[in-house]
Parts: structure tokens; sequence; C-alpha cells
């Protein structure tokens, strides 16, 4: 009778439900811990399979001894006994399957929802502390730069170095023994041991060619080595630029001389005036020492200044050496003095050959006057009728710009030469001699001007 009750009451549909639904609740609960940590991802998901195929036939067995404990050994029925047992746990079976498997699809959703936001985060962060760190560290590769301005440039542009040296040999007072033209004892003492009055005159033209040569070579082996040794550096060639460049003092005696013969001082004018040319002066009137004045600033300037900026530009430091060491030759073996004749007549063409150049920039230049057709004319006259016809057509294109005669007799060592009038018509003053030293000047303040405009736009 007992036995019949718990039959009835206990029916296997029941008890199969129940059993499915507990073991679905420890299923969810055992899959849950195993997906706490990402990185168990891979193996988790075959644990998880096994656990529940494990768990389902382990709860069937169960189920069946349950069975065979309150129905004992009847089997009145046995195939409508059987199909319970047998049908409903496997199709219990494979709906337990689909949900695991549909709980653990939802799962692995879940998951990767919350962590996809979180690993973009620490990825963002983690760039964002990588560019910060890159930002603050120097590159020295990139130019220096404040603002929109490349302050480098300065050291990298030829024109900007040049600037440069110009400011610094202006303004500070370097003495004469800090300068290239410290060398021209040197020169004239050289002279002396090749250039011997027993000596004939091709002798005397092959000693001042031979040493002349020597000289160059020497100077721009010395300059070249410096140069190289220095990883060409930019440094070195402001400190060249300085050593060779050489405005201030023919400036500074031009406006010394003018002053004086402003004040009246005619003998000091004619002591500041030897300095600055190779002709005697103690003859001169004062209309003749400022015609002096005004040639030895306008050549003076145009060859040791204006000269060395047009080969700066075209050979580098060692064109601008080779200039201003070929323009202090000329004023040591000027061949207008006695016994250099011959010996000078080889530098005197290489001057007149490396001002070439120079001179018809100067010419461009002079362009920009209040007489811009004036200074042609008279630059031609002065190219046809001078001994020396590139510093005969300086002297008359500047005195055409400024309308003042140059040119005329001078004296050298006692002995007149008589040369041929240059220029303009009207007669020299003391202010012409700062209007000569102005022109040259800003002729070559427009060199540099146009090429640093070149230099930084192109």
């Amino acid at each position: 009778m007992l036995g019949n009750q718990i039959s009835s009451s206990f029916n296997a549909a029941d008890v199969a439900q129940w059993l499915n639904q507990y073991q679905a609740h420890l299923s969810s609960n055992f899959s849950v811990p195993f997906f706490n940590n990402e990185t168990a991802q891979g193996s988790s998901s075959s644990s998880l399979i096994l656990n529940a195929e494990q768990s389902s036939s382990i709860f069937d067995q169960s189920y069946q001894r349950s069975e065979q404990k309150y129905h004992g050994g009847q089997s009145s029925t046995p195939a409508a006994q059987a199909a319970p047992t047998t049908a409903a746990p496997a199709t219990n079976e494979n709906t337990q399957s689909a949900s695991n498997n549909e709980l653990y699809d939802s799962y692995l959703q879940e998951q990767n929802t919350q962590v996809a936001p979180n690993t973009y985060s620490v990825n963002q962060a983690a760039n964002s502390n990588t560019q910060a760190n890159t930002n603050s560290f120097i590159n020295f590769d990139q130019n220096l730069t404040v603002g929109d301005v490349n302050v480098g440039i300065l050291f990298n542009e030829p024109s900007l170095i040049l600037a440069l040296a110009l400011i610094i040999e202006m303004i500070i007072p370097l003495p004469k023994g800090f300068k290239i033209s410290a060398l021209s004892p040197i020169f004239v003492g050289l002279s002396r041991k090749v250039n011997r009055p027993s000596s004939s005159d091709p002798q005397r033209s092959f000693a001042g060619f031979f040493l002349s040569l020597l000289i160059l070579l020497v100077i721009l082996f010395l300059v070249f080595t410096l140069d190289a040794l220095s990883g060409f550096d930019n440094l070195v060639s402001l400190i060249v630029l300085i050593w060779v460049l050489d405005l201030k003092y023919p400036q500074d005696r031009a406006i010394y001389v003018n002053r004086a013969l402003h004040e009246g001082f005619k003998e000091k004018a004619k002591n500041l005036l030897s300095d600055l040319v190779l002709r005697e002066t103690s003859m001169l009137s004062p209309m003749g020492i400022a015609k002096a004045a005004c040639e030895g600033a306008i050549l003076r300037i145009f060859s040791g200044w204006f000269s060395v900026i047009v080969w700066y530009f075209i050979a580098g430091i060692e064109g601008a050496v080779l200039m201003q060491t070929i323009n202090l030759l000329s004023q040591s073996y000027n061949y207008k003095l006695r016994g250099n004749h011959h010996f000078g007549q080889f530098i005197f063409r290489m001057h007149q050959l490396m001002i070439a150049i120079p001179a018809a920039l100067l010419m461009v230049f002079l362009f920009v006057s209040k007489n811009p057709i004036r200074h042609i004319a008279h630059a031609k006259e002065g190219f046809n009728s001078f001994p020396a016809p590139i510093s005969g057509l300086v002297l008359g294109a500047v005195g055409g710009s400024l309308n003042i005669s140059l040119g005329g007799p001078r004296y050298y060592q006692g002995t007149i030469m008589r040369l041929p009038k240059l220029g303009g018509e009207h007669n020299p003053d003391d202010q012409s001699i700062l209007y000569a030293m102005r022109k040259i000047r800003m002729c070559g303040l427009l060199l540099l001007v146009v090429s640093v405009l070149i230099d930084l736009n192109f």
C-alpha cells in the first residue's frame, strides 16, 4: 500500500524535471568562477562542457537508483517504465547541453562587453603616456625654433654667418695685429730677399710670380686644413671672416680725415691720409687731400671688403682669404713703387682679375642712386683710360654716381705720375669723403640683404 502511494505521488516525470532544474542551477554556479580571469577562457570552455556531461550522467544514475528503490522488482509494465528512464533523460540531456551552451555564449558576450572598453582605456592610457614621454624627450635632429622663426638657421646659411661677422667686425675694434693686414710687413720682408736690385727684369718678374704663388698656396693650405679639421664648422668660418674683412680701418680713417679737414687741421689730415694711400701726401692741397681720401676709401673698401664678400659667396672662406691675400700682396708689391714694376706685375694682374666680378656687381648696385645711368658712361671711360682698368672702372663709376672728379697727377717716391681724370665734374671737398665711403658701403650692404633674402626663401 505504502509503495503504491509513493509511486503514485512520486511521479518519474516530476522527479526528472526537479533534477534537471537542480542540475542547471549547479552548472550555472560552477561555470561563473572559471571565467573570471580573461586568460583562462580557452581552457575553461572545455572544462565547463566536460563538467556538464559528467554531472548529467551522475544525475541519471541517481534517478535510476530512486526508481529501483521505490518500484522494486515490479515489472507489470516494463515498457511504460522504461520509456521515462531512457527517453526522458536523453531529451533532458540534449536540452541541458543546449542550455549550457547558451549560458556559455551569453557569459562570453558579457565578459567581452566588459573587457573591451577596459582594454581600450588601458591601451589609450599607454599611448598617452608614450606620447607624453616622447614629447618630453628632446629631439636634437629637429631644428631649433622660437615660434615660427628657425633660430638654428643662423648657423647654417652663409649670408647670415657673413652678416654676423660684419656686425662684429664693425662694432668690436680689433687691433691691426689681430687682422690679416698684420702679414703685410712679412710679405715686404720676403720680397726684399728675392727682389734684388742686381737681378734682371725677367728674374724679378719670375721672383714676383714664384713668391706670390707660394704665399697664396701656403695660406690657402693652412685655411683649408683648419676648416677640414674642424669639420667645416660654421664657427671657424665666422672667425676667419672677422679676421679677413677690412671695413672698419679704412672707414675710420676716412672719417678722421674728414674731421681734420673740416676743422682746418691740414697737416693732421695729411698724416692720417698717409696710412690710407701709397702716394706722397706732403705736397697736397685741401682739395688734393679730399680727392686722395675719396680714392683711397673707395679702392680700399671695395678691394678689402666688398670683393671679399663677393668671393665668400663664390668659394667660401677659402675664396675670401684668397681675395684678401691678393689684395694685401698687391699693396705690398705695388707696381707703381720703385723696384716693383716687374716684380709686382703678376700680382697686379691677378688682383685686377679677381676684382672683375665684384666690379660687375658694383655696377648693378650703383643703379640704386639718384642718377642710376650716369655712372655707366664714366665707368667705361675709366676702364679704357686708367692704367689699372678694373680699378679705373670702379673709380669712374663711383665718381660719376657722386658727380665728383677723381684721378689726376700724384707723387710716388718723389716721382710724379699723371693719370687721367675720372668721374664727374665737381671737385671733391671734405664731405665728399663721407659720400664716397658710404656709397661703397651701401652697395656691400645691399649685396648682403639680397643674399640673405635668397638664402631664406630658397
